[in-house]
């Protein structure tokens, strides 16, 4: 590249916090100086152990979603990206072997398939819970990248890793504006975003006062107190945050009962929130979603809960519901005229929005959010022990 091309892919990327065309731009101008075929960001998620392409250049979707569906867990770069620090490359041809590619299933299947030959790509960020690589492919009948293509595109990676921070830092400001006022003030009970320490990160005016009952001493309230204003849980509720914000074994859904000296009462259920989450990205580690409904108010449709905090659509919402009352997955795709496959499909994107991964884990999930959001605030849910 040429420095006025070195200029305009750097401007890019950085107008590109904002603009979403200068930032594809500037990976076009990356991809063609390293005569690639693709560009593109690719996720992996240390807690499920899955690579995710997150966005490319010259977007193909069938090749994204062979990729993200099956193809990642073959990808032969898992051995060598999670030994590389930041800003080192993987390079096919050199980590792997000319030989060694041309006997992989992974490019046999799946590269080939699409035209490619050969990939390299470069840890740009890790964080605690989630690693960043910038990707290019080859298209085949090229020579495979060597080292001298990775260190002509080295100056780039520094600007691309400040660029997605400072990016991800603006997406995730804008969210969270529009999840508080939009979302979060709409539900008729309150919703808390804790961290392992108690810290709140997220609430809505329905869930404020409620900070001090669960946690005393925590956002001002006198260290000490048993509970605040009066209010007892049959559960331990430090215990509870604790067993939902455990990384890799987070129980899926706790729900307690609280009662004050006047009679008073709630449910109080607590689900954890892992990182990918639309509400927890901006805190990359682990979190607990704390939902509470006090006895009288007027219950929820436990299919907008699912919508709003999971972001289910109506074809998922009533599968999952289906599922809960103990069917089966293909008497399921009876009941809902639709086809097994896209029974499967559907199933599989529901275990990926709830992070539950099983439809045991799946129902006892739902069971405890119904138990705070049906129509029996004040009873005490059926799973929990005194």
């Amino acid at each position: 590249m040429n420095d006025e091309a070195v200029h305009q892919t750097i401007r890019g990327l950085y107008e590109g916090i904002l603009d979403e065309t200068a930032w594809r731009s500037s990976l076009a101008r990356l991809r063609d100086a390293s005569e690639s075929m693709h560009a593109s960001l690719v996720e992996y998620t240390p807690l499920n152990h899955r690579f995710r392409v997150n966005e490319i250049h010259d977007l193909n979707q069938e090749l994204v979603d062979a990729y993200n569906g099956h193809y990642q867990a073959e990808d032969p770069s898992r051995t060598y990206t999670r030994q590389m620090a930041v800003g080192d490359w993987y390079i096919d041809s050199r980590d792997l072997g000319q030989a060694g590619m041309i006997r992989l299933p992974f490019y046999r299947d799946f590269m080939h398939r699409f035209r490619l030959g050969s990939v390299m790509g470069c840890l740009v960020e890790r964080k605690p819970y989630q690693d960043i690589y910038f990707s290019l492919q080859k298209p085949i009948g090229c020579r495979p990248y060597q080292a001298t293509d990775a260190r002509r595109l080295g100056w780039a990676i520094p600007h691309l890793r400040q660029a997605l921070s400072l990016r991800e830092r603006t997406q995730d400001a804008s969210v969270l504006d529009e999840l508080s006022a939009r979302v979060l003030e709409q539900f008729p009970f309150g919703l808390i975003v804790f961290a392992p320490d108690g810290k709140v990160l997220l609430s809505n005016g329905s869930g404020e006062r409620w900070v001090r009952r669960l946690l005393p001493g925590s956002q001002g309230a006198s260290l000490g107190q048993v509970r605040h204003d009066g209010w007892r849980l049959r559960k331990s509720f430090p215990e509870m945050l604790s067993a939902a914000c455990s990384p890799g074994a987070a129980v899926a859904a706790q729900a307690t009962h609280a009662c004050d000296d006047s009679g008073q009462s709630a449910s109080v259920i607590v689900l954890p929130l892992p990182p990918a989450h639309r509400l927890a990205r901006q805190w990359q580690r682990p979190a607990a979603l704390v939902a509470i409904r006090e006895a009288g108010t007027a219950p929820p449709m436990l299919s907008g809960v699912l919508r709003e905090l999971f972001g289910l659509t109506p074809s998922e919402i009533r599968l999952a519901t289906l599922l809960t009352t103990g069917v089966g997955l293909p008497e399921a795709s009876a009941r809902l005229s639709i086809g097994h496959e896209t029974a499967r499909s559907q199933l599989k994107m529901i275990f990926n929005k709830t992070e539950t991964g099983s439809q045991a884990r799946l129902a006892h999930l739902l069971t405890e959010l119904g138990t705070c959001v049906g129509s029996g605030g004040g009873r005490r849910p059926a799973s929990e022990t005194s």
